[in-house]
């Protein structure tokens, strides 16, 4: 236990510790982005160059993504991590996930308005995120997106037409840093996304299954209660902001397993 807890210790410190140079660090790849749109409407960017700028930029913000997924999951072993509660449309909150991330093309959402809850909407969007990102990488087209209501519960699932996961694999794929690499491609993410998603269901009171259908594909399915406890004075404050801002985890699946951070 001891052992365990100077683990977390460290990776908690160790968070903190790159983000100030991380923000340095982003901040100059931002001004060689801008530099690279200059360079495709004729500009005079070092055509040599090109290549290792495009890379560094690529990953200072793979390394933003994983020290962001790194500091969430050190709020949820600390237990300082806070909803924020609000009356939300959960078709509304998918289509707005989808056409942030420029996945409208991709996905089929089969999902009628008026079905409320209250939940975070950020935290929400996080969920929604690895999960729909995680089936766009690692699964098969068409990935479709579905919302039932089932007692006094939300259910929203997410399949897609892929192989589906081994089945020494499914009981693996909520596992932090789990990657699949004997059955997958060599993926580029942490492998935490997937953990994440799961943490930010049990917050609200709910849960992730994953499973293979039938039919082919492998299915993930999100249940959130309609109304959670009220939350306490504490739980109603802004004990945190941060999480994965809604970026997918792009790790090996295992099936994530987004992460597809």
């Amino acid at each position: 236990a001891g052992r365990e807890q100077a683990s977390r210790r460290f990776v908690a410190d160790m968070s903190h510790e790159l983000r100030t140079p991380l923000t340095a660090l982003t901040a100059v790849t931002e001004v060689l982005e801008e530099e690279l749109e200059f360079e495709g409407e004729g500009g005079s960017f070092d055509p040599m160059v090109e290549p290792a700028v495009r890379l560094v930029v690529s990953e200072t913000r793979r390394l933003n993504d994983l020290v962001e997924n790194l500091m969430e999951v050190t709020r949820f072993d600390a237990g300082t991590a806070r909803l924020v509660l609000d009356d939300v449309d959960v078709a509304d909150q998918i289509t707005a996930c989808i056409d942030a991330r420029a996945w409208l093309d991709a996905v089929d959402l089969d999902a009628e308005r008026g079905i409320h809850a209250r939940l975070d909407p950020r935290r929400l969007d996080v969920i929604l995120a690895n999960l729909i990102g995680n089936a766009l990488k690692h699964g098969g087209s068409p990935v479709r997106v579905s919302v039932a209501r089932a007692d006094d519960e939300v259910v929203i699932r997410v399949r897609d037409h892929g192989p589906g996961i081994p089945e020494d694999v499914l009981p693996h794929v909520f596992d932090r840093f789990y990657k699949a690499s004997a059955s997958r491609p060599r993926s580029e993410g942490s492998g935490l996304g997937l953990s994440i998603a799961l943490e930010n269901a049990h917050i609200h009171g709910g849960g992730i299954t994953a499973e293979n259908s039938p039919e082919g594909g492998a299915v993930f399915v999100l249940r959130l209660p309609q109304d959670p406890s009220p939350p306490t004075d504490e739980d109603a404050g802004d004990g945190d902001d941060g999480g994965t801002g809604g970026v997918p985890d792009d790790g090996s699946r295992g099936k994530d397993a987004k992460g597809q951070v």
